[in-house]
């Protein structure tokens, strides 16, 4: 992994290499590090994941990147920091652009984004009642297993995702069934982004163990510990192997982030905002 810094706008295209850019850091309601989303880049290919309340304002006013530029995209669950921002871009993209926005999602995220969370402001134009797909071209991976949990798989252009559920907030202990729909991504089986998750060893050593080739892990991390059962605490990921902390990035913090040590802990250390990660 190497790093390179922010330049006068984000690069959407590269000479070829996996590249996370990271617009932000923080968790929900974070202030300062804005909120976890993120843009992959690979070559003439870009992804943005999710597109919280921030994410517009961040892009335009820090990163001097329209929103309109941004044309592919994946929701990993429907909370507002990773979708506040999604009805102004896809707002945008058809009055600005005249165009749809590309979006990888499966079948029951999709209905449930709809109807759920985007239809109330979204539904009515001036043109009538519309649909997901009159503001979105969706794209579908296809599901490789079903347990211990849901994987699946899409080619964005040169870049693998591999796009798995995730416990988040759940309804019922240990059922991914009565849990709301959430994401992590494998990336070109070399950076496991979690997403938004609980605690959860075994799946990251499931992980490891089918794809040896992973390199680094991108983990939420919620350092005081206020919301465990939602998201992992530090206390709890101190708990993982050295040979796991030692390839674990924590993301999704708090400003309490500076009252702890990561890289005494074992850990890579916080993934920041505003940084290319090339792998």
């Amino acid at each position: 992994m190497r790093t390179e810094a922010f330049g006068s706008a984000v690069k959407l295209t590269n000479e070829g290499e996996l590249a996370l850019f990271f617009i932000g850091t923080g968790s929900a309601f974070s202030k300062i590090n804005f909120q976890t989303n993120l843009i992959a880049i690979k070559g003439d290919q870009h992804l943005l994941i999710d597109c919280g309340t921030m994410c517009p304002f961040a892009l335009e006013t820090t990163y001097n990147t329209r929103l309109s530029e941004i044309r592919d995209v994946l929701f990993t669950h429907p909370h507002a920091d990773h979708i506040g921002g999604a009805e102004e871009l896809i707002l945008k993209a058809r009055y600005v652009n005249k165009e749809k926005v590309n979006i990888i999602i499966t079948e029951e995220f999709k209905k449930k984004l709809w109807n759920e969370s985007l239809r109330g402001g979204c539904q009515y134009s001036e043109t009538g009642k519309m649909t997901f797909e009159d503001y979105f071209r969706p794209y579908y991976p296809t599901r490789l297993i079903k347990k211990p949990f849901e994987l699946f798989e899409y080619n964005h252009g040169s870049m693998n995702l591999k796009i798995f559920r995730t416990k988040h907030v759940v309804t019922r202990p240990n059922s991914f069934k009565d849990s709301q729909v959430s994401y992590g991504i494998l990336f070109d089986e070399k950076v496991l982004f979690t997403g938004d998750t609980q605690y959860n060893p075994a799946q990251l050593e499931w992980f490891l163990e089918t794809f040896p080739s992973i390199e680094v892990i991108i983990h939420d991390c919620d350092v005081m510990g206020y919301s465990e059962g939602v998201h992992a605490s530090y206390k709890q990921l101190k708990q993982l192997p050295s040979e796991i902390r030692k390839k674990t990035m924590l993301v999704h913090y708090n400003s309490a982030a500076q009252k702890v040590s990561p890289a005494e802990d074992g850990f890579i250390g916080f993934v920041k905002p505003g940084i290319y990660y090339y792998f």
